[in-house]
């Protein structure tokens, strides 16, 4: 009499993972214009990460995706005295009431940054 032999096991499950166009940082520039997107475009270059300005139309998307979002949000006085790109491009009151309000359901996930790091 033999033993039965079970067969070997044929679906095996991979974990989930990330998918690569998902990015891992989001930078928003508070500003909302092509001036906010180059500021915002420099600081995620040095990130590796993804650049949107406040008003992007793809930014709830795009928010969703991101693991960790920083916001550019320069004052003007900073804008004119500093020479780090990334925070040349100051928002006026409005656009950051705005992007407050698109960002609170994200806010844990949301850093603001209103000066170069020492």
């Amino acid at each position: 009499m033999s033993t039965p032999t079970r067969p070997a096991p044929t679906d095996a499950t991979a974990p989930a993972t990330r998918p690569a166009d998902e990015p891992r940082v989001l930078v928003v520039a508070a500003r909302p214009d092509a001036r906010g997107l180059a500021a915002a475009q420099v600081r995620a270059d040095r990130l590796g990460g993804v650049a949107a300005h406040s008003q992007d139309a793809d930014l709830d998307r795009k928010l969703r995706s991101a693991s960790r979002v920083i916001v550019l949000d320069p004052g003007a006085v900073r804008a004119r005295l500093t020479r780090d790109q990334a925070f040349t491009a100051p928002a006026d009151p409005a656009a950051r009431r705005d992007l407050l309000s698109r960002l609170a359901p994200f806010q844990d996930r949301v850093r603001w940054e209103t000066r170069p790091a020492a």
